[in-house]
């Protein structure tokens, strides 16, 4: 019998009900479109989700079925409801919108379509922003999906909920980090009929950590939301794009989102289910090639959300795959062709080479490029007032923005009569400290001026560019000239020193004790986690949600983490990368993933301030005991001297990354007076990035720059890691590199490419990364050793290797390619090799 239900009081067959809403669909507004009307073109009206929704529905791709209210529709929401987004913050916008009332036009459409679903229908109400889903940029997850959805009443609300979704923290600071207009973002909210899945997940059709012509797809129980949030750890399955499983992986797989009477919830999964695969070779090959059928329709890579229900594969979500790093996997030697072939790099080249690489881990972009090599054009500076002319050690770069290996050919020029002056200048320790912090507290002052200049036209936004790009380069060579290079003559004094006391110490062991913003950093965090772990549902919720449900849930950790990001904000994840790093105070989820695994694993900080010192002054008095009063009296002030530079190091360091920041806020300032997208200033140099600030307007002619440069962007990126594989190759097989920190250490590796992947790490793994920054030292607390694709003895991951006692082997150049999770080694630290074991 036909289901009946109670609708404005009358008693109407659902029949009825759905003839009655497409007949009166005709005289509505339409503020309501059925997928079917709606393609990928559609973004201004339906939103980048609810674009491609429609797109594949229009395509034959099996999507349940729903509609978008349209961007339209909030428009009147918020006219209606007297909200001028251009006048309030975020908060008040979004207060607003939670207090208005949604027009009747509006309810009256949302809840006839509604009703037409069936009575007690269960629906997914999903924000689909404007500007979401893009080619060249993914806004994915930054607006709310409510799941489970089983009434008018409520669905009303979530659709209001999505609305202030829109101006959530997350959001914002997204929209502010990419460089869109906040006027100019709108949003449509999805409403589709909810599948209850078997299993779900995600497919990308290129392997975006590997080769690109291999498929890979992560599966789990229940509702997809347990894959795409990172609540377990699914199947992994590699497959071929004919379907062919080339590797299968099983994830643990404890936990699975369900329905709930409201909503979802989290259930156990049965023990028997954990350890088997959740699809069959069958669903693969269906998965695999019904995804095939998409890429094909959308021309290129995609990254897929899926589900099995009841033997029938739904396609939930498609967009674009937004990196690039892996395309140069599908570049072969005839596209390289014209381009200069690399040697191998051996000796002291493969070590500089390597310790570079810590800092540029992939290729610049031209605007990149001008800005952040501004800091390594410092040392050929300074060599420069020696009489050496090491400017073949700068990376040069094309018109293209393709960039090459260095030559590290050196030349002697004529400044050479003063090499001995210079290296005088350099030891004198007491001199080059007192300068170094002088010359701190100067580039700090000056930074302060520049960020008080205006910015209200791009004629000053350029012109405040060009002052930044100078004083990160005043900054860089201070550091280099009076910390960096006097550090290394102390360094050579004081390891023989050190050696008479006990062969396994060297410089780095005096530095112990001291407080600068690398190790304040650290102890704070340690004591925010120690303090987070006292109360149990604090730590879960902040072990398990994205920063703007954290602060949202919890005031006293907003006004936390509120304290310590404004002091420790500027930290980010390349440390000399100008315009595509991101800060925690950017993108504050960064910051959790740093937090999560100390929380998780219950670590204790290397060692306290007081701890430190302890153990610095047992080793002076030891190496007082050795070297005698006379002796001691000299080695004393030039430890005191080395210790100044690296203080003065490590504060340099974060300050530049600070006016890093400071540059991205301005570029994107520029990119809003000149109506582009901030990414498509990347692809310009600095000298025309000034010029055209000066002009005030892009020219044709430039977006003609910007577009040869943006097509030849995977080319620059393929002919980058080619240069770096032929230059590091390692045909032997061998894995060699330098002793970052002594000591032996055995266990399975674990390969973490970035913040993302922090919670793959367990204690007793072999860290194996291409490299590190202060965002990783957290895991230093949980490896038992670590293996460095880059760096050197003065890198990050060698000091804090040092400071946590364990083993490093740093410059190993291909680690990350010839390890795989799971193999087990030994990382002998002190003779800087790996073995399988």
């Amino acid at each position: 019998m036909e289901k009946i239900f109670n609708f404005k009081g009358e008693l109407i067959r659902l029949s009825q009900l759905t003839l009655l809403y497409r007949k009166r669909e005709a005289n509505m507004k339409q503020f309501i479109i059925g997928f079917e009307k709606i393609c990928k073109d559609d973004v201004n009206i339906a939103g980048g989700k609810g674009a491609n929704l429609g797109e594949m529905t229009k395509a034959g791709i099996p999507v349940p079925e729903g509609v978008v209210l349209t961007a339209q529709a909030y428009e009147c929401y918020m006219k209606d409801n007297g909200i001028d987004q251009a006048s309030m913050n975020a908060d008040a916008i979004r207060k607003a919108i939670l207090e208005g009332e949604i027009p009747s036009a509006i309810c009256e459409e949302v809840t006839m379509f509604y009703h037409s679903l069936g009575a007690g229908a269960q629906v997914a109400v999903r924000s689909s922003a404007t500007a979401e889903d893009l080619e060249d940029a993914s806004f994915a997850g930054q607006q709310e999906t409510y799941l489970n959805v089983s009434n008018d009443k409520e669905l009303l609300d979530k659709i209001k909920q999505c609305y202030s979704s829109l101006w959530g923290d997350r959001a914002v600071t997204y929209r502010h980090r990419q460089g869109y207009d906040h006027q100019k973002v709108s949003l449509a909210v999805v409403i589709q009929r909810m599948v209850k899945s078997d299993c779900a997940g995600v497919i990308f059709t290129a392997n975006t950590s590997g080769n690109a012509n291999e498929i890979l797809i992560n599966a789990s129980y229940g509702l997809g939301e347990a894959v795409v949030s990172g609540l377990v750890t699914p199947d992994e399955y590699l497959c071929g794009r004919s379907g062919e499983v080339l590797r299968v992986t099983i994830g643990s797989k404890k936990e699975q989102i369900v329905y709930g009477m409201q909503g979802t919830k989290t259930v156990t999964v049965p023990e028997n289910l954990r350890s088997i695969q959740v699809l069959t070779e069958g669903e693969i090959q269906t998965l695999v090639k019904k995804s095939m059928e998409i890429e094909v329709h959308y021309g290129h890579p995609m990254d897929i959300e899926w589900a099995f229900a009841e033997g029938s594969l739904y396609i939930l979500q498609a967009r674009s795959i937004t990196t690039t790093s892996t395309q140069h996997e599908e570049l072969g030697d005839e596209d390289f062709k014209g381009l200069p072939p690399v040697k191998i790099a051996k000796g002291k080249m493969r070590e500089t080479l390597l310790f570079n690489l810590e800092k540029t881990p992939m290729a610049y972009y031209p605007l990149d490029h001008d800005f952040a090599g501004m800091v390594g054009k410092q040392k050929s500076v300074l060599m420069e007032e020696a009489g050496i002319d090491m400017s073949s050690g700068e990376y040069p770069v094309n018109e293209d923005g393709i960039i090459f290996m260095p030559s590290y050919t050196i030349k002697l020029t004529k400044n050479i009569i003063h090499i001995l002056s210079f290296i005088k200048q350099l030891k004198n320790h007491n001199e080059n400290s007192r300068l170094g912090e002088d010359a701190l507290t100067e580039c700090r002052k000056e930074f302060q001026k520049i960020q008080k200049l205006p910015v209200g036209n791009t004629q000053e936004a350029g012109y405040v560019l060009e002052q930044m790009k100078e004083m990160i380069g005043k900054t860089a060579y201070y550091r280099f000239r009076y910390a960096l290079f006097p550090s290394a003559f102390a360094g050579i004094f004081l390891n023989r020193q050190l050696k008479k006391v006990d062969s396994k110490f060297t410089s780095f062991d005096l530095l112990g004790g001291l407080s600068y913003v690398t190790t304040d950093l650290s102890r704070e965090l340690y004591q925010m986690a120690a303090m987070i772990s006292k109360d149990g549902a604090i730590q879960e919720l902040v072990l398990k949600h994205d920063y703007a449900t954290v602060i949202a849930h919890n005031t006293q950790l907003k006004d936390m983490f509120d304290v310590f990001l404004k002091k420790y904000g500027s930290k980010s994840d390349y440390n000399c990368y100008c315009f595509i790093a991101k800060s925690w105070v950017e993108d504050p989820d960064r910051f959790l993933m740093v937090l999560r695994p100390i929380l998780r694993n219950g670590q204790k900080a290397e060692l306290s301030a007081e701890e430190g010192m302890k153990k610095y002054k047992d080793l002076l008095n030891r190496l007082k005991k050795i070297s005698g009063d006379k002796n001691f009296q000299k080695a004393e002030s030039l430890i005191k001297a080395f210790r100044s530079y690296h203080v003065i190091r490590e504060s340099s360091q974060y300050l530049w990354e600070t006016e890093f920041l400071y540059c991205r806020k301005i570029l994107t300032t520029c990119a809003k007076l000149l109506q582009c997208e901030m990414t498509e200033l990347y692809y310009l140099f600095a000298d025309e990035l000034f010029e055209i600030c000066k002009r005030g307007t892009l020219t044709e002619d430039d977006r003609k720059t910007i577009r040869r440069r943006k097509e030849k962007r995977p080319l620059a990126e393929g002919y980058w890691n080619k240069q770096m594989m032929d230059a590091l190759g390692n045909k032997n097989g061998q894995i060699t590199g330098i002793s970052g920190s002594t000591g032996q250490a055995r266990g399975p590796v674990c390969i973490v490419n970035g913040p993302e992947e922090f919670d793959k790490l367990q204690p007793g793994d072999i860290l194996v990364c291409a490299h590190t920054d202060p965002e990783w030292t957290s895991l230093f607390g949980i490896a038992a050793g670590i293996i460095v694709d880059t760096g050197g003895s003065l890198s990050h991951a060698a000091i804090v290797a040092r400071e946590y006692g364990i083993p490093a082997v740093l410059a190993v150049g291909t680690a990350t390619k010839q390890l795989k999770d799971g193999e087990r080694v030994l990382v002998d630290g002190t003779k800087g090799q790996v073995f399988h074991i």
